[in-house]
C-alpha cells in the first residue's frame, strides 16, 4: 500500500512514508529554489538528511522519530534511501548527500545577504568553518557560533542565545538525534526560518575529516569508504544490511505498512 503523508503547503514535490518516517521526492534545484520562500515565512522549518541508518535507529529512538516527522524537508541523503523508495513506491529520487546541500545553502545565503549561526563540531573545527565561511563568502554575516561539546543542561539557554541573533539559517552539526533534539529546543524558543541538521560535515568541509574520492561518490560506495578509514563504524554498519532486509520483506507484502 502505497501511502503520502501530509507535506507543508510551500511544498512543490511529493512526500511518501517510509518505515513510519517521511521522505520528500525533492531535486536538489526544488530544494534551492524554495529556501528563499522558507526564509521569508519567518516560520521555522527543519531540513533532515534520511540514509539507512537514521531510518533503523529511528524505529526504537522515539526521540529521533519524532525530531524527523516534524521536520518541514526530509531529503534522501544516501542511495539505500532512493533505493528504497524505488522498491516500495517504484519512484525514483535523487540522492542528495548533506555536505553537498550544505555548500549550495551557503552559496544562496551569500546571494540573499542571510545572516548565518553555526552550532557543532570541536572547537578548533568551528572557528575554521567559520574562516573559511568568510573567505569564500564574503556576502554573508555570521551572527553566531558554538561548540557542539556542551552539556544539555546548556541547552536551552544556547538556544535562546541564537534566536535572539535572529539568524536567517542555523546550521548544527552533531550526531543524530542530539542534534535534532537541539533543533527542537530552538524551535521550542521561538526558532529560525530555516534550520538544517549536518552531522559531520564541518568536518568534511575543513578537511578535517577527508571526504569519499570523486569516484567512490559516483559509485555510492561512501559507506564503504567511512568503514575503512574509521573502522569503529562497523558496529553502526550493522544496521545497513538489516535496512535492505526490511525493505525486501515490506516489498514482497504488499499490506504491509511502508
Amino acid at each position: 500500500m502505497v501511502q503520502i503523508v501530509e507535506r507543508p503547503t510551500w511544498a512543490r514535490w511529493e512526500r511518501r512514508e517510509l518505515m513510519g518516517l517521511p521522505i520528500d521526492l525533492v531535486t536538489r534545484d526544488q530544494v534551492l529554489d524554495a529556501v528563499p520562500e522558507l526564509v521569508a515565512t519567518k516560520r521555522s522549518h527543519h531540513l533532515v538528511a534520511l540514509n539507512p541508518i537514521k531510518v533503523m535507529r529511528a524505529q526504537d529512538e522515539s526521540e529521533l522519530r519524532a525530531g524527523i516527522r516534524d521536520a518541514a524537508l526530509v531529503y534522501p541523503d544516501a542511495v539505500g534511501i532512493s533505493w528504497a523508495v524505488r522498491m516500495l513506491h517504484r519512484q525514483k529520487i535523487p540522492v542528495l548527500p548533506g555536505c553537498e546541500l550544505m555548500l549550495d545553502l551557503f552559496r544562496v545565503a551569500a546571494r540573499e545577504r542571510y545572516r548565518l549561526y553555526l552550532v557543532g563540531a570541536k572547537p578548533e573545527v568551528l572557528a575554521s568553518v567559520e574562516q573559511k565561511i568568510a573567505k569564500e563568502h564574503p556576502g554573508i554575516e555570521i551572527v553566531g557560533s558554538h561548540h557542539g561539546y556542551f552539556d544539555d543542561a546548556d541547552r536551552e539557554a544556547i538556544a535562546a542565545q541564537i534566536v535572539s541573533a535572529k539568524p536567517h539559517m542555523l546550521f548544527v552539526a552533531m550526531g543524530a538525534n542530539r542534534q535534532e533534539t537541539f533543533v527542537r529546543a530552538v524551535e521550542k524558543a521561538g526558532g529560525v526560518p530555516l534550520m538544517m541538521t549536518v552531522g559531520g560535515s564541518f568536518d568534511a568541509y575543513v578537511g578535517a575529516v577527508k571526504r569519499p574520492p570523486r569516484w567512490i561518490l559516483k559509485l555510492h560506495l561512501e559507506w564503504f569508504y567511512r568503514l575503512v578509514k574509521q573502522p569503529f563504524r562497523a558496529p553502526r554498519m550493522i544496521a545497513l544490511p538489516k535496512f535492505a532486509c526490511r525493505v525486501l520483506r515490506l516489498r514482497y507484502a504488499p499490506s504491509a505498512d511502508r
